[in-house]
């Protein structure tokens, strides 16, 4: 049933069916905001007074719905959301539920015009008390602007489903709520796949990074059934090449079993790392700047490490590819080479060669091995220097055991310790280095050996890429909402509240892990530490400047 009241931008295009089947419609793609799924978050907004984790409208638009639908503040609709998605169930569960359903919603006509059961008749009833739909259609240009932005990038969903799976949906729906983030996720439904999410936040929606990134999104869900259905087909060609996945739960030991979406089987592993791939592979040939998927493609392969050799399959398989030639006849051909790209024993030799270093590859080495040494420096001649980075260490201290509760439930030991009391079994351990090389003298030694070095000339000290000690380095300068890679000899800004966060492998055992939280001042380290080591290898972050990179880190 078509949806009464709906925002519909819809992008026509000329694409085909299966072999052997007859066209009675041209595909279509449709981006919306979902009526049903503004609805719900309408009453999510209320239930919580505007103030939750999963609310993402601008505070205008909040203001709006607590202001209009205050008289329905205490609905039944609204009681029932506060109880089943209460603030005191972890932020998962509340994820999964709202994900569960969203997907109910997004395939259903407008609820009053349906018959619905249970909590759907609670929202239906609200949506006629309130009158849903003159709020929804008072907001229909904020709606439009949010969505007719990643419109043009998607036209070319059927025909690279066609030239790729030799298939296309008759509609692809791209159905978002505009207040509540939805974990996007695909449903596929007879001859129409939806892609089922939000719209970028408010405060992102004029930006071209976030945007690029939800087209690489929508393309990724929707490109997850067509991939499953190529497994169901294919997976034996594959089978035994489960070595990957053992790889990577090898290397992260700890972060695998708490996805078990991604890394429980080699069929979902592989299925994610298809998906992904293509996804950047689509948008790269939708419009999608280079820069763009290359971050992206980098960000992933801590994860996902054989990404970018996926990328390259498809370029070799559309040059080769004979007329009507799918991925499901380059089968064969992919499962050859993924063979030679690594067999069971190098495949840890290809993880590495793969995956850049990362501060969360570090996170969950500290977390395995269950100790990690904060050292800040005492070298500071200025001895009032010492102790702020001491207090630096031990904030950093506080932050890092909230991260680890948060995310596993536990935190490891977390020891401070100055780098004079250092031993040498001290320093084989997994370490965060708080201070320069003017500051902490196991920085000040490491300092060569680093992938942003500090420099000292006659005006002070200075940062500089060293790309030299480290194999395939990119650097993205972030900012306006945008990114791009930049050349590896720009200049780094001087500024005295610039900062580095940077990790590399453990010269004094490569096992484990260093990272160093380092500005050219005291107060550029303090600001710097204000970050938890995350997916970039490093970040250079200043008031008016941040970079992120990646490198890899291996010898052979």
């Amino acid at each position: 049933m078509k949806k009464a009241g709906a925002l519909l931008i819809t992008l026509i295009f000329l694409s085909s069916l299966p072999l052997g089947a007859t066209q009675t419609q041209e595909p279509r793609v449709i981006v919306e905001i979902n009526p049903n799924l503004e609805l719900f978050s309408v009453i999510y907004i209320l239930a919580f007074n505007g103030s939750d984790p999963f609310i993402i409208a601008p505070k205008d638009y909040v203001q709006d719905v607590l202001t209009y639908f205050a008289p329905y503040k205490n609905h039944k609709a609204v009681e029932y959301m506060r109880k089943v998605l209460d603030t005191s169930y972890p932020l998962y569960y509340r994820d999964e539920a709202i994900m569960d359903l969203s997907s109910n919603l997004a395939l259903l006509g407008y609820l009053p015009n349906e018959t619905n059961p249970g909590e759907l008749k609670l929202l239906a009833e609200f949506a006629n008390e309130s009158n849903f739909m003159k709020f929804y259609n008072a907001h229909r240009e904020s709606y439009l602007e949010s969505t007719s932005i990643v419109t043009p990038y998607l036209e070319n969903i059927p025909e690279l489903h066609r030239k790729f799976f030799g298939f296309t949906y008759q509609e692809y729906r791209v159905e978002l709520s505009y207040s509540v983030r939805i974990h996007p996720h695909a449903v596929p439904n007879g001859k129409t796949a939806y892609c089922i999410g939000y719209a970028l936040p408010g405060k992102y929606s004029k930006y071209k990074e976030p945007m690029f990134q939800q087209v690489i999104t929508i393309f990724h869900e929707f490109t997850h059934p067509p991939v499953e259905d190529f497994l169901g087909e294919n997976f034996k060609l594959f089978e035994n090449k489960s070595y990957y996945l053992d790889e990577i739960r090898n290397q992260k030991p700890v972060t695998t079993p708490y996805d078990p979406l991604h890394f429980e089987s080699f069929g979902r592993y592989f299925d994610e790392i298809l998906t992904e791939s293509l996804a950047e592979y689509f948008a790269l040939k939708s419009g999608v700047p280079e820069d763009v998927i290359e971050f992206r493609s980098l960000q992933m392969s801590t994860e996902l490490y054989p990404i970018q050799d996926f990328l390259r399959e498809y370029e070799h398989c559309e040059e080769t590819r004979k007329e009507n030639e799918t991925l499901f006849d380059y089968a064969p051909i992919m499962a050859e080479h993924m063979g030679k790209w690594a067999t069971p024993e190098n495949i840890s030799e290809y993880f590495k060669m793969r995956t850049p270093i990362t501060g969360g590859w570090a996170v969950d080495r500290i977390k395995y091995m269950g100790r990690v040494i904060i050292v800040y420096g005492t070298q500071n001649p200025d001895k009032s220097g010492t102790e702020y980075d001491r207090e630096t260490a031990e904030k950093y201290k506080k932050d890092l055991e909230k991260f680890f509760i948060l995310y596993y439930g536990s935190s490891p030991e977390i020891i401070v310790k100055a780098d004079v009391n250092l031993t040498d079994d001290d320093l084989k351990e997994n370490l965060i280095l708080i201070g320069g090389p003017a500051a902490n003298k196991i920085t000040r030694e490491l300092n060569d050996r680093l992938p942003i070095t500090f420099v000292r000339d006659e005006n002070g000290w200075s940062l500089k890429r060293n790309p030299g000690a480290f194999k395939d380095f990119h650097a993205f300068l972030v900012g306006n909402g945008d990114i791009r890679e930049i050349s590896l000899d720009s200049t780094i800004p001087r500024d005295g509240f610039i900062g580095t966060l940077q990790t590399i492998r453990n010269p004094w055992n490569e096992k484990n892990f260093i990272i160093v939280l380092a500005g050219l001042t005291r107060y550029g380290t303090r600001n710097i530490s204000r970050n938890r080591p995350s997916e970039p290898s490093y970040i250079i972050s200043g008031d008016n400047y941040t970079e992120l990179g990646f490198y890899k880190q291996y010898s052979r």
